[in-house]
């Protein structure tokens, strides 16, 4: 989680130093407005993960399938319906902190795409972390964290705030895409040793 936390954390601060004070004021309250779509699915990474382990120990594969639907189906709920809340009335939020923030209203579709798909799959690094592989979300947040901030010096300063956004919003969609992947993978194999030992 530390090495997510540096990639997201630093993206204001790679806006600031491409670009001016004005483009990262923007940057900065388009990421404020997304981060409203976040907080209603921060309890569930709490009350999942115990549900996740169970089901895992106790190698209740269907079980854990269900309860990956329906968290899932959850989210995405809450997740549409805000984004499209955002996408019809983000100049709106926008105008709370100022009318001069209405040009952050691009950067702000852009992080929903990202942050939309997190929100979505927030149960990645439980799942992995039950099924002992804490190591993995490590090394994906870590290679794709590395190139992102490499793709910043040649696209940040060219496109602009934006480009960072969408850099953030492909960080997130492709190291979470990978770790579920990565996820589903390993049930699969688990939940067919047991076939295979009995074949062997």
């Amino acid at each position: 989680p530390g090495m997510g936390m540096a990639v997201v954390g630093s993206s204001l601060l790679w806006v600031g130093a491409f670009l001016s004070t004005t483009e990262a004021g923007y940057y900065k309250v388009a990421y404020a407005v997304i981060n409203l779509v976040l907080m209603p699915i921060s309890p569930f990474i709490a009350t999942s993960y115990p549900e996740i382990n169970r089901t895992i120990i106790q190698r209740e594969w269907q079980q854990l399938r269900s309860i990956l639907r329906k968290v899932t189906a959850i989210a995405a709920g809450w997740t549409l319906a805000s984004g499209v809340l955002l996408v019809l009335f983000g100049k709106y939020a926008l105008w709370i902190y100022g009318k001069e923030y209405i040009p952050a209203y691009p950067a702000l579709l852009v992080l929903l795409a990202g942050f939309g798909f997190a929100n979505i799959f927030f149960w990645n690094r439980p799942l992995l972390l039950s099924l002992g592989l804490p190591v993995y979300p490590f090394r994906v947040t870590l290679w794709t964290g590395l190139a992102k901030v490499l793709l910043a010096f040649f696209l940040v300063p060219r496109f602009g705030y934006v480009a960072e956004a969408a850099l953030l919003s492909g960080y997130f969609i492709v190291s979470i895409g990978l770790i579920v992947w990565r996820g589903f993978k390993e049930v699969h194999i688990q939940e067919m040793q047991p076939v295979m030992e009995a074949a062997g």
